[in-house]
C-alpha cells in the first residue's frame, strides 16, 4: 500500500531512509546519514514542494512510502508539474528501495502503484530514465511495458535510457 509522505514521518520511515545508500547509480537519498530532526526538515520541504515549484528542478512532486505489512519498504516520487524537459526527457516518476526489502518483487509493486496514482492524476503516458547498469529497475520498467524512447545518452555515471509507459 502506498501512503503519502505526511501521512507517515515517523521512526520507521527515518530508518527506511537510513536503509536506502545516500548515492547509488543515477540515484540520490539526501536523508541518508542526516539526523531525525533534519529528516523532519527535509519532510517538509519535500511537503512544501508538491504545491510550490520547486526552483532547482522546476517543478512539483508528490512522494508517497510503500508500506508492506505496516513495514515501509520504500519511496517513490512522482513530477507533477510537466514543462518541455519533463515531458521530453526528465524522469517523472523515481523509485528507491531499502537495501533489505530489494530482491523481493517490491520495486515491481511500488511502480504499479505509483502508474496507478500517475493515472489518476491524468497523465496519459510517463517517462522513466534508469541508468544502463541498473540492470534490476531496467527489467522493472519493461514488466511494466516501459518501452526505449531514447538509448544510451551520456550522464555522469555512465550511459542512461529514457522509457515511455502509456498507462491505457
Amino acid at each position: 500500500m502506498l501512503r503519502h509522505l505526511s501521512d507517515c514521518i515517523n521512526d520507521a520511515v527515518y530508518e527506511m531512509y537510513q536503509d536506502i545508500p545516500a548515492y547509488e547509480v543515477g540515484s540520490n537519498n539526501i536523508i541518508n546519514g542526516v539526523s531525525y530532526n533534519e529528516f523532519l526538515k527535509i519532510c517538509q520541504s519535500y511537503m512544501e514542494h508538491e504545491t510550490i515549484i520547486d526552483k532547482d528542478i522546476n517543478t512539483t512532486t508528490k512522494r508517497y512510502i510503500l508500506y508492506v505489512d505496516d513495514y515501509p519498504v520504500g519511496e517513490v516520487g512522482i513530477r507533477t508539474t510537466l514543462n518541455d524537459f519533463w515531458t521530453n526527457q526528465g524522469s517523472q516518476i523515481f523509485y528507491k528501495i531499502r537495501l533489505n526489502s530489494r530482491g523481493k518483487g517490491y520495486g515491481n509493486l511500488i511502480l504499479k502503484l505509483a502508474l496507478k496514482e500517475t493515472k489518476k492524476l491524468g497523465f496519459k503516458k510517463v517517462r522513466i530514465n534508469c541508468n544502463d547498469n541498473n540492470i534490476p529497475s531496467k527489467k522493472i520498467i519493461i514488466k511494466n511495458e516501459g518501452i526505449v524512447d531514447i538509448k544510451k545518452y551520456k550522464t555522469d555515471d555512465g550511459t542512461s535510457s529514457s522509457y515511455i509507459i502509456y498507462l491505457n
